[in-house]
């Protein structure tokens, strides 16, 4: 019987009816960051004083979500990793017992694995380690990247200061000026100067070589305009490439839209545009020169364009602009078979009583409105579409000139030079459309001369018969 008593003291405590096992949220936790824990603790046997001891690393700090009844002992009673809950009542045999709570992890840590040991206890049996779930993996989040530019907008040349914002300890940065897709810096706060007109996307690239990346790109963030208007209304002249600005007043542009292209020589150069209110489709020519990254402007306007002296001739559809370039780019020494296609409304055509055929793009150059070779290409249930070949890029107007052509009234002659009768005495210029007043003057004088060669030949025959 002694012998069987001594046994049964030094049974191992996982024989002797208890069992306990951990589980844990997270296999990886970020320096900072929080996870939690799970015990479970079984019985197939009546046990008193149930005990269960944690032990955590150094500094990691925890709250209690669930204590099943358990006392908790304050951590000023043993060291400050250790947690340890008692259970004041027995616990009869097939009973349970379940512990949660919460850790947090040091926002300043040395990554690496960490270790969560433990284990439970009754009055007359042993401590038995806690089984399942122990190791956590302590590092640091990928970056998370985030910048400042200043300023963000201004005139060529314009100096900007970006400025990295990013948390996370990024070890080295990547930085996309023009949003070209190309790396233009590797510094942390880099200086960039815009040498062109435009408005450009940025994007900055954080990089931490152990903990991962992250990227922000910023739309449309730096706007780049010219110092000075540039008049953009001839075609004359040299110029480069880059992007120039609009002299045209900013309350009189309805839709802008800027595209950009590479240009070079021998290789066709094309702009398509694809705004919900630009009727400008694409605008095509060959260069003579390599320009390299170049912009091109269209302006859809509210009304005739305010560098023009006189609005274009005809019922106008659409007035607009169109700069491509620097001023002075669109000369015959550097791009030549230039066009430009647009569409036309099918309501407004039929609305204003106008057919398809008509329709006219107008550019203005040399202070007046010049009729540039317009073709119908094709048509939908919406639009007629059209392409214009022009010698270079200013204000423009889409127009019917049929409204305003003015029938000219030339007295015929016959053989021997003598005025003859003519439809021009009626008075008008074509069907519907009143005479000036000096028409008017001219065909009443016309009717007199008429007449009196009437009554000098009545005169003459009568006299002869006498």
């Amino acid at each position: 019987m002694f012998v069987l008593f001594l046994a049964g003291t030094i049974i191992p405590a996982s024989a002797s009816g208890i069992e306990a096992s951990r589980e844990i949220s997270a296999e990886k936790v970020y320096a900072g960051g929080n996870f939690t824990v799970t015990v479970h603790i079984l019985t197939d046997q009546y046990i008193e004083a149930l005990t269960l001891d944690e032990n955590l690393p150094e500094e990691w700090t925890v709250s209690r979500t669930e204590n099943d009844g358990a006392t908790f002992q304050s951590t000023e009673t043993f060291k400050e990793s250790t947690l340890e809950w008692i259970w004041v009542e027995s616990l009869q045999a097939g009973g349970e017992k379940t512990v949660v709570y919460r850790v947090t992890v040091p926002s300043v840590i040395e990554p690496g694995n960490f270790t969560i040991s433990g284990n439970v206890s009754a009055y007359s049996v042993s401590a038995i380690p806690i089984a399942g779930a122990s190791e956590i993996i302590a590092t640091y989040s990928p970056p998370k990247a985030d910048f400042s530019a200043s300023p963000v907008s201004g005139t060529v040349p314009l100096k900007v200061q970006f400025r990295d914002l990013s948390t996370g300890n990024p070890d080295s940065w990547k930085w996309d000026f023009d949003g070209n897709g190309s790396i233009d810096s590797l510094d942390k706060n880099p200086v960039w100067t815009y040498e062109t007109t435009g408005t450009y996307t940025v994007t900055l690239r954080a990089i931490n070589t152990t903990y991962g990346n992250d990227s922000k790109t910023k739309t449309g963030y730096i706007t780049v305009t010219e110092k000075t208007a540039s008049s953009g209304g001839s075609s004359g002249g040299s110029g480069g490439g880059g992007g120039g600005g609009s002299p045209e007043s900013s309350r009189n542009v309805e839709l802008k839209e800027i595209s950009n292209e590479q240009i070079f020589k021998g290789t066709h150069a094309c702009y398509t545009f694809k705004g919900d209110t630009n009727e400008i489709i694409t605008i095509e020519f060959d260069p003579k020169k390599n320009f390299g990254k170049t912009t091109a402007i269209v302006e859809m306007l509210k009304n005739t364009s305010t560098i023009v002296k006189e609005p274009a001739p005809g019922t106008v559809y659409k007035n607009l602009n169109i700069w491509v370039g620097n001023s002075g780019f669109s000369s015959s020494e550097n791009l030549e078979n230039a066009r430009i296609s647009f569409r036309v409304n099918r309501t407004w055509l039929s609305e204003n009583g106008i057919g398809e055929s008509a329709i006219i793009l107008y550019r203005y150059s040399d202070n007046t409105w010049n009729a540039l070779p317009t073709s119908l290409k094709g048509e939908d249930e919406n639009y007629f579409y059209f392409t214009a070949e022009t010698p270079g890029f200013s204000p423009f107007a889409i127009a019917d000139p049929e409204n305003t052509q003015l029938l000219e009234i030339t007295p015929a002659r016959d053989g021997g030079n003598n005025l003859v009768g003519a439809e021009e005495a009626s008075g008008k210029k074509r069907e519907g459309t009143p005479a000036s007043e000096e028409e008017k003057e001219y065909v009443s004088g016309i009717g007199i001369l008429f007449a009196a060669t009437g009554v000098l030949t009545s005169y003459s025959v009568l006299k002869k018969r006498r």
